[in-house]
């Protein structure tokens, strides 16, 4: 790894532009390497307030080269390729923590737009009380606030188990303490169709991709047939592909390494736009053991009770005046 040295030009971390060199945390683990474009405020505040040490400088000015001895070639290309290794795994960190700090697998995710033709935000259901729910405030892709309206009509969409939901809501209230959030009515039944076989559980789970090199990834989502999973999107992963996803699962608070043989089915490529360096692919899994299987059966159908139950307290409290359920 190059030699490093205290963070102290935080003025030259600007976002839209490649950041002049690596930045790391206090335990030296990369948070993003040089070169990287900080894509947004809210990721140049994350480097800023997470990073404690700076490491070489993109255009050559080293920091700390009184420590900067040269290493032989073998070990600069060793230290090359644990770089890339820590970036690789630190998107998918940024990912994994975004996707736990939003909620993602422990409250109902619901998208409201405001008709049906333009952009949907995702939101997290935070309770229900009276005949309306409360959700957390629809958020831009650079961490700015969606503009919402007291009066205004949203339309509102949730997946859960194996069919979607629907239903229009009218915005009562907009709150920003303790943290932005909206109160929304509603207005109509929730329509609802079934639209798969299997269900699927949204997790956000540390694995590994054997292709047969190993390719650090996330498991987004999970079902007992197969997962959608992110990769850092500079990688080589191809639709068709076979691959082996090895993670671990708990259970009955009891821990499972599986190693699952799988096909790469789908290319969703960058489809979250908070994390374009992140490919997405949807994998189906080969044949399992009985023990994969019921290990596979039991984390889900954990996951979607958690899941389902947010969804009855929203459809069956929303109907019933002076009850509140958080």
């Amino acid at each position: 790894m190059s030699s490093i040295a205290p963070l102290t030009e935080e003025d030259r971390i600007v976002v839209g532009k490649p950041l002049p060199f690596a930045i790391f945390t206090a335990e030296r683990k990369l948070l993003l390497a040089a070169g990287h474009v900080v894509e947004s405020e809210r990721v140049r505040d994350m480097l800023v307030r997470n990073g404690r040490y700076r490491g070489t400088d993109a255009s050559g000015d080293t920091a700390g080269a009184a420590e900067a001895a040269a290493p032989d070639r073998k070990a600069r290309d060793r230290a090359e390729r644990d770089e890339e290794s820590n970036a690789e795994e630190n998107v998918l960190e940024l990912l994994r923590k975004d996707y736990d700090a939003s909620g993602g697998g422990h409250r109902l995710s619901i998208s409201i737009a405001r008709s049906e033709t333009e952009k949907a935000y995702a939101v997290q259901l935070l309770g229900v009380h009276a005949q309306s729910i409360i959700v957390t405030a629809p958020v831009q892709p650079d961490g700015s606030l969606v503009p919402v309206l007291s009066g205004q009509t949203w339309l509102c969409r949730t997946f859960q188990m194996t069919s979607a939901y629907r239903f229009p809501t009218l915005a009562l209230n907009v709150a920003f303490e303790p943290f932005p959030h909206l109160h929304l009515k509603l207005q109509k039944e929730v329509e609802h169709r079934k639209v798969r076989g299997a269900p699927r559980a949204k997790v956000s789970l540390r694995g590994e991709l054997h292709t047969p090199a190993v390719v650090p990834c996330m498991v987004a989502d999970l079902s007992t047939s197969g997962a959608r999973v992110a990769v850092d999107a500079r990688g080589t992963l191809k639709a068709g592909q076979g691959v082996r996803l090895m993670m671990t699962l708990e259970v009955l608070q009891s821990k499972f390494d599986l190693a699952l043989d799988a096909t790469a089915v789908n290319a969703f490529g960058p489809s979250d736009a908070r994390h374009p360096q992140v490919a997405f692919f949807g994998l189906k899994f080969s044949a399992r053991s009985e023990t994969e299987s019921l290990v596979l059966h039991g984390f889900v159908s954990a996951h979607l009770l958690s899941e389902f139950h947010s969804l009855w307290q929203m459809l069956s409290m929303a109907s019933t005046p002076n009850e509140a359920v958080v």
